[in-house]
C-alpha cells in the first residue's frame, strides 16, 4: 500500500495497454486508489466508477479527480477496526466504445434431420456502459468478445434452428434471408439489454456438416443432375484412393478386371507368350542384319 495518489489508466508505464484488442472492459482494483487519485480515460473509452460495491459515476474522456472516502488516515483506522481490511474498496471498470466484430458457429438440423453447420458474424458498440457492467459478469479482470460470442451462442442457435428445422435442405438457400432476419431481430433485443448497439449482422456460412453431402449439392447447382453428381463424387473419392474402377463409376458403366473374366488367366497367358515370341522374332533379324552388313 503506497501513501500517494495514484494515476488509474490502460495505458501502463511499460507501454502495455490493458485494452487490447478483444477487450471491452478491464477492472483496475487497486487498494492504492483513494481520495484525489486520477483518472485518465482515452478518447474512444469510458469509465465506471464502482465504490463500496455501487455505481458513482461515469467519466468520459479526459483526466479526472477522484473523490473517494479513502485516505492515509482513514484508511490507517479503517484497517485496525476492520481487520487489515479496508471496507471501501474503489473499482475502475473501463469499459471500449470501439467496433468489434465476435462470430458464433453451431449446428442444427434441417425438416430431414440432416446435420448443418452454421457461422453468423455480427459487429456490435457500446452505448451504455453501465447497463454491461451490471449485466455481465467478469471473467477476473477482463470481459472479452469471446466471453460475449459464448453467451450469446445459445441464442444465435436457437434463432437459426427456429427457421431451418422446418426448411428443406433444396429450399435452405432460398430461406436464407429468413435466417438472417431471425439472428438479427434475436441479437438486437438481447444486445440492447446489455447497453450494446448491433451494427450489423449476417450468417457467413450454412451447410451440411457431412463433407460428400456438401460436393453433391455443389455439383448439382452448376447443372449436373443428382445422379450424375453422387457418381462424380463417388468417383472423386475413388481416384484419390487410386482405385482403376473411377472412370468407370462417373460414367456410369461397369467396370470388368481382366483377371476376373472367364478365360481370364488364359488369356494373359497366351498374349505374353505372343509377345514373348514377337520380341524373339525382332531380336533374330536384327542379329542377321548386322551379320550380313560388310
Amino acid at each position: 500500500m503506497s501513501v500517494f495518489r495514484a494515476v488509474v489508466r490502460t495505458l501502463q508505464e511499460n507501454g502495455q495497454d490493458m485494452m487490447a484488442p478483444g477487450v471491452i472492459i478491464w477492472r483496475d482494483h487497486n487498494v492504492d486508489i483513494r481520495n484525489r487519485s486520477i483518472v485518465i480515460v482515452e478518447s474512444n473509452q469510458k469509465a465506471v466508477v464502482r465504490i463500496q460495491g455501487q455505481i458513482q459515476t461515469v467519466l468520459d474522456a479526459g483526466s479526472h479527480n477522484l473523490n473517494t472516502p479513502n485516505n492515509p488516515v482513514s484508511n490507517f483506522f479503517a484497517r485496525l477496526a476492520y481487520g487489515g481490511n479496508v471496507p471501501w474498496t474503489v473499482e475502475v471498470l473501463f469499459v471500449s466504445l470501439a467496433r468489434f466484430e465476435a462470430r458464433s458457429a453451431g449446428v442444427s438440423q434441417s425438416a430431414e434431420l440432416i446435420p448443418l453447420q452454421f457461422q453468423v458474424a455480427y459487429y456490435f458498440q457500446v452505448v451504455d456502459p453501465v447497463k454491461l457492467v451490471q449485466a455481465v459478469q467478469l471473467n477476473g479482470a477482463f470481459y472479452t468478445v469471446n466471453d460475449l460470442a459464448l453467451y450469446m451462442s445459445p441464442i444465435i442457435d436457437q434463432a437459426v434452428s427456429q427457421v431451418i428445422n422446418t426448411v428443406s435442405i433444396k429450399d435452405l438457400y432460398a430461406n436464407l434471408h429468413k435466417i438472417s432476419e431471425a439472428v438479427t431481430a434475436a441479437l438486437r433485443q438481447t444486445l440492447g439489454e446489455l447497453g450494446i448497439n448491433l451494427l450489423l449482422s449476417r450468417v457467413i456460412r450454412i451447410e451440411p456438416e457431412d463433407e460428400t453431402m456438401r460436393r453433391v449439392i455443389q455439383l448439382n447447382g452448376i447443372g449436373l443432375d443428382l445422379q450424375t453428381a453422387l457418381r462424380a463424387r463417388l468417383a472423386e473419392i475413388m481416384a484419390l484412393r487410386s482405385d482403376p474402377a473411377a472412370t468407370n463409376m462417373f460414367l456410369g458403366i461397369p467396370f470388368y478386371p481382366i483377371n476376373v473374366l472367364p478365360f481370364g488367366a488364359q488369356l494373359l497367358q497366351t498374349s505374353a507368350q505372343q509377345s514373348a515370341q514377337a520380341q524373339s522374332a525382332n531380336t533374330a533379324t536384327q542379329t542377321r542384319q548386322k551379320e550380313g552388313s560388310p
